[in-house]
């Protein structure tokens, strides 16, 4: 069961409320409509409906075990009929395109497949089936029960038998099927680049991927590699990892990877500078510290992020100089050594590229 996709976390929320107000003991019977879409062969539509309807009455039973043998399932097969209603309450929709479309569902002198065959060539399929498609692979929860006696209006002399009313809690997907047995999830993996490092020519490139719902980890590599005449030189390959945990949950898709995170990291390094004469430095260098950052939404297909490091930077150096005409570059071995240091280690105001990537897992699983 997929409790995030369309807000069913939320929706299976409410219906839990619901059903803790009234009590269990009150209820007489639950029972389970599902349905599928207008779409493929409608053989595996009603098959997807059965398991829809089976997979919801698995989430009843674990979380509300004593109404086990009140359940009942009701997989009603391809939803034309809620297709229509969606179609026809639609505003955005010319009035002729909306007859035509109304007209193919209305049709019932051809077959099913003939009636799914028209409305694919129609030039409003994509947007039909984007936008109403995913809601009415849906199930539908209708919960009879028993209202208290002190609730009920009855006569003083003679005792009238209680009402049944139901209680109907819709939820717009249970598990997320593109078709046949699959679920239809969306993995995100960050692209990006600190333009501090790029101001400064200094290329770099980072990914990052969320892990479940709070953690996610972030691989970095800076490597700037260039040189002058043996006169300047920016030479650094750096490599780091990082994880994160992120404040904010990462659940829809458009959710992931923004707001306030935390994050602890591990680099290391070598490096040639060379400015002239002024400069003239090798070694290597390795870093460990904690993160504090914040990522929002700049566009709707662009993040920007912000970040500081701190931590311990440990780095060996050797200074070097070059000859008179720079034809050599001679080593100093009176000038070198190790240095440690604590504080500030990254800056980083990053571009941030979140690639969305469309994946299949086999129903029943998360």
């Amino acid at each position: 069961m997929d409790t995030l996709y369309l807000g069913n976390n939320h929706v299976l929320g409410r219906m839990a409320e619901d059903i803790d107000s009234i009590g269990v003991g009150r209820i007489n019977s639950v029972r389970i409509v599902s349905q599928s879409s207008p779409e493929g062969h409608n053989h595996y539509n009603h098959l997807l409906s059965k398991r829809r309807a089976a997979t919801m009455r698995s989430y009843m039973e674990s979380r509300y075990p004593k109404i086990k043998e009140r359940l009942t399932i009701v997989p009603d097969g391809e939803s034309w009929r809620q297709l229509r209603q969606y179609v026809a309450a639609d505003r955005k929709l010319k009035d002729s395109s909306k007859e035509r479309v109304l007209k193919i569902i209305d049709d019932d002198s051809v077959s099913i497949d003939v009636k799914k065959q028209r409305l694919t060539a129609d030039a409003l399929y994509r947007y039909l089936y984007a936008t109403y498609y995913p809601v009415i692979r849906n199930s539908r929860i209708q919960i009879i029960y028993q209202l208290p006696i002190e609730r009920l209006a009855m006569p003083k002399v003679e005792f009238q038998p209680c009402k049944m009313p139901s209680v109907e809690c819709r939820i717009p997907q249970v598990y997320a099927p593109k078709r046949d047995l699959f679920l239809r999830d969306t993995l995100v993996v960050a692209a990006k680049s600190n333009l501090l490092y790029d101001a400064v020519t200094a290329l770099n490139f980072e990914v990052e991927v969320p892990i479940r719902d709070h953690w996610s980890i972030a691989v970095e590599n800076v490597f700037p590699w260039w040189e002058k005449d043996n006169k300047y030189c920016l030479q650094m390959w750096e490599m780091g990892v990082e994880g994160r945990y992120w404040f904010r949950r990462n659940g829809n898709y458009t959710e992931k990877l923004r707001g306030h995170f935390i994050g602890a990291y591990a680099m290391s390094a070598k490096f040639d500078f060379q400015n002239d004469y002024d400069i003239c430095y090798q070694g290597e260098y390795w870093s460990a510290g904690v993160t504090y950052g914040y990522a929002l939404k700049l566009t709707r297909h662009l993040n920007m992020e912000f970040s500081i490091s701190v931590g311990w930077l440990s780095s060996s150096y050797r200074h070097y100089y070059p000859a008179y005409d720079y034809g050599h570059l001679w080593a100093d071995k009176s000038d070198m050594g190790r240095i440690n240091y604590f504080g500030p280690t990254k800056l980083k105001v990053a571009l941030v590229w979140p690639i969305r990537i469309p994946y299949k897992k086999r129903w029943g699983g998360r």
